[in-house]
C-alpha cells in the first residue's frame, strides 16, 4: 500500500520513520487516559457521598417533624 501513495507532483512518497517524540506522546496520553479514569470514579465516590448524606439528612428531617426525639 505504501508503494501506492503519491504526492500532488506525482512522484511517489518516501516512507519516512516517525519522529521520536510519538511515542513520549504516547506514554503521556496513556498516563493523561488514566489520571481522568481516576477523576471520574472520585468524582462518582464523591457524588454518593454527598446523596447519602443528604438522604439521612431528609429522613432526620422526616423523623422531627413526625415528632420522634434523639
Amino acid at each position: 500500500m505504501g508503494s501506492k501513495i503519491v504526492d500532488i507532483t506525482g512522484q511517489p512518497r518516501a516512507d519516512t520513520p516517525p519522529p521520536v517524540s510519538d511515542f513520549w506522546f504516547a506514554q503521556v496520553d496513556v498516563r493523561l487516559g488514566r489520571i481522568e479514569c481516576m477523576v471520574s470514579r472520585l468524582e462518582w465516590q464523591i457524588w454518593l457521598i454527598v446523596c447519602g448524606c443528604a438522604g439521612v439528612l431528609v429522613l432526620e428531617i422526616v423523623g422531627a417533624l413526625a415528632g420522634r426525639t434523639g
